[in-house]
C-alpha cells in the first residue's frame, strides 16, 4: 500500500511562502560542513522550488558553472543553505527569501 503526499508549496513566482523552521536554520549554518544537515532538511521538508528560478538564483553568485547548475537536486540543496545561513546571520532580513 502506498500513500500520496500532497507536494508542499515552497514558493509563488519568486518569492518563499513560508519561513524556514529555526532548527533547520540552527542546524544548516554555521562554521563546517553542513552539506549533510542540509540535504536531510531538504528531505525533511520536500523543499523545492522552480527549477529555471533556482538556476539564476544560484548563477547570480557566481560559485557554481553551468555544468554543476544542471542538477535540480543540487541546487534545492544550495538554495537551502544560502537561506539558512542568511536567516542565521540577518534574521530580520530574511524570514521569506525572494529569488531575485
Amino acid at each position: 500500500m502506498t500513500t500520496k503526499t500532497t507536494p508542499i508549496i515552497w514558493f509563488k513566482d519568486r518569492e518563499s511562502t513560508r519561513q524556514l523552521p529555526p532548527e533547520c536554520i540552527a542546524d544548516c549554518s554555521g562554521s563546517g560542513d553542513r552539506y549533510d544537515n542540509v540535504k536531510r532538511w531538504v528531505e525533511r521538508l520536500n523543499f523545492d522550488g522552480p527549477v529555471d528560478q533556482f538556476k539564476e538564483y544560484l548563477d547570480g553568485h557566481g560559485c557554481w558553472d553551468d555544468e554543476q547548475l544542471k542538477d535540480h537536486y543540487e541546487n534545492r540543496i544550495r538554495v537551502l543553505w544560502i537561506w539558512a545561513c542568511n536567516c542565521y546571520e540577518f534574521p530580520e532580513q530574511y524570514d521569506y527569501l525572494l529569488l531575485d
